[in-house]
This record gives structure tokens, C-alpha cells and sequence, in this order.
């Protein structure tokens, strides 16, 4: 196939990803890079060996991208305490610190905990570690502490 071909019949892949991630600034560079890697991936691509172009395609772009994400994004993990985050609230806000913590004690100490591990940036894997449960455990603690959100928020 030739680079037009491949572009005409596969653009699209590249466009749903960029809007999956809602990807709007620098949307031309990402487009490029992606482009750039389609036409790659398209002459390494052997169908005796895999499935169809369009999924190899699709899930090659797609963790490109992520990849891309976090080289742009760099975030580094930082160790921050419960105190140190209970005294950045009362320097930001110390309403919306008292409002923190009444909606923290509408939660179980495992909702917590986990809330507060996820507000360090952990992955739900990561959590089940550190808590010593399943991340289907984590999902459920997740779940009711959204409906909790959803019924102190509206209700107030």
C-alpha cells in the first residue's frame, strides 16, 4: 500500500483517538506524530501474522499516544501527608477545608484511605497493594464514595 492509500483509508483512526483523549491543544502535532507512526506501523504490518490493519493500527496509535502523554507530561509522584494537605486546605481555604473533612467522615476509613491514596496520584493496582485487597474491592470503595459525594453535594 502507498502512503496515500493507507492515509485515505486509516485517517480516521487517528482522529477518534485524538478526540477519545479530547486532544486540543498542539492537535496538528499530535495528528503528524500519529500520521508519521500509521505509515510506520503499516509497512511492519504482516496480516498472515496478525489481525486486520485497522486493529493493529488502532491499538499500536493508540499506546503510541499514551506513550506520548507521558513523555510530554513527565509528572513526577509526590509524598505528601494528610497534615500537609490539611494545612495547604487551611492556607487555600478554610471553608472548603471543614467541608473536606465532614465529607471525610461520612467515610469508612477504607474510603479513606483509598481516597486519599488516589488524591496522591496512585493507581488503582497500586492501592489494592498498599491495602491489601482486590481492585474490584477498589472499585466498590470508589462507587459508594461517589454516590456519598453526589448525596452530600445535593443535599445540602
Amino acid at each position: 500500500m502507498t502512503f496515500e492509500e493507507v492515509y485515505k483509508k486509516y485517517k480516521y483512526i487517528i482522529h477518534y483517538l485524538l478526540k477519545k483523549y479530547n486532544i486540543q491543544y498542539n492537535y496538528d502535532e499530535y495528528a503528524q506524530l500519529l500520521l508519521i507512526k500509521m505509515w510506520e506501523q503499516s509497512k511492519i504490518y504482516n496480516s498472515q501474522k496478525r489481525s486486520s490493519l485497522n486493529t493493529f493500527l488502532y491499538s499500536r496509535l493508540n499506546f503510541y499516544l499514551i506513550d506520548l502523554f507521558r513523555k510530554h507530561q513527565a509528572l513526577t509522584l509526590v509524598d505528601i501527608s494528610e497534615q500537609e494537605v490539611k494545612s495547604s486546605l487551611i492556607n487555600d481555604d478554610y471553608d472548603n477545608m471543614l467541608v473536606f473533612q465532614q465529607f471525610l467522615s461520612l467515610l469508612t476509613d477504607k474510603e479513606q484511605q483509598w481516597l486519599l491514596l488516589k488524591f496522591a496520584g496512585l493507581k488503582q493496582y497500586e492501592i489494592a497493594k498498599l491495602l491489601n485487597c482486590s481492585v474490584s474491592t477498589l472499585k466498590n470503595y470508589q462507587k459508594r464514595i461517589r454516590q456519598k459525594h453526589l448525596k452530600f453535594y445535593t443535599h445540602d
